[in-house]
């Protein structure tokens, strides 16, 4: 936890050293006045928790409103250090964009407690800025998006692999396979990257199925649906060990490119029943599910 201390008191930034010290804290980065502190921050560096004297010359509410100006410390914690009859004083602090404060008779337990507070709040803005970022990344390489993935014989889009299931082909096998850590690959790897690991895979399971007739169709999220006159005549275990074993043969290029490799799962074939018409959203959507409560026995949808 890296801290900076902004307090014009000699004195009290030594005794407050000595106490992080005893806390086991790493020691602190410290500034006497405003000026200084401005001066840091804005040549780059970064802290998880400023430690702010309220009676600081020019004004604690002041600075703390600079400070939330800074994109790399608009949430950051600011604890005060007060004086108890400083009360107006500490009012606008707060509502200026301090965090929290503390007694200028420092309590070694209480100082513990807020800190710590303030490392949970680091922490989870850490996890939030990570989360945004994988979330970016995802959408730049259009994770949820189900491009097409064409040039490949016996791949189409997803309407029209909808469509082929509304005209004429309702018993037909829908059998859905899922990349299981293509969240993984699409955060790591650029869009151009991502889109030719979807046309590697697909390329994969076509040149194993396409004999017995399969026609597929990438439905995003990293996930293909195919559609087949009859199951495939691998259980589906089987069948994901031998396209995992044909995957494995370009490890090297996604080894280079520090890019996961895909990792492959075959759900359970699924086929309207005889008596009862499916839908071809649901029988996409039952096809799908599959993956996700994995069952070895073939089910039939009705």
């Amino acid at each position: 936890m890296r801290l900076l201390v902004i307090d014009h008191d000699p004195a009290f930034v030594l005794v407050l050293r000595q106490m992080l010290d005893r806390l086991g804290l790493p020691d602190p980065d410290c500034t006497a006045t405003a000026r200084e502190a401005l001066r840091l921050l804005g040549a780059g560096a970064r802290f998880d928790c400023i430690i702010l004297d309220l009676d600081l010359p020019g004004g604690a509410a002041a600075l703390c409103r600079r400070l939330r100006l800074l994109p790399e410390h608009g949430a950051t914690p600011i604890l005060l250090i007060a004086r108890p009859q400083k009360d107006g004083d500490l009012a606008e602090a707060l509502a200026a964009g301090a965090s929290d404060y503390v007694s200028r008779q420092i309590d070694p337990l209480e100082l513990r407690a807020r800190l710590g507070m303030a490392a949970r709040l680091t922490d989870e803005r850490r996890r939030s800025r990570a989360l945004a970022l994988r979330l970016h990344g995802l959408a730049a390489a259009g994770f949820g998006d189900p491009r097409p993935v064409l040039g490949l014989d016996g791949v189409m889009e997803l309407a029209a692999f909808e469509d082929r299931l509304r005209h004429g082909h309702t018993g037909q096998t829908a059998l859905a396979f899922r990349i299981g850590n293509a969240g993984a690959i699409a955060a790591a790897a650029t869009a151009g990257q991502y889109h030719d690991m979807l046309t590697h895979v697909a390329a994969v399971i076509l040149d194993r199925l396409r004999p017995e007739g399969l026609v597929l169709a990438h439905a995003g999220q990293g996930e293909f649906m195919g559609l087949m006159p009859a199951p495939p005549t691998e259980r589906p275990h089987v069948l994901a060990q031998v396209l995992g074993l044909r995957l494995a043969d370009r490890a090297p290029i996604y080894d280079r490119l520090a890019l996961p490799r895909p990792i492959l799962q075959v759900g359970k074939p699924m086929r309207p029943g005889l008596f009862f018409r499916s839908t071809p959203e649901r029988l996409i959507h039952r096809a799908r599910e599959t993956l996700r409560r994995p069952d070895p026995a073939p089910q039939v949808l009705v």
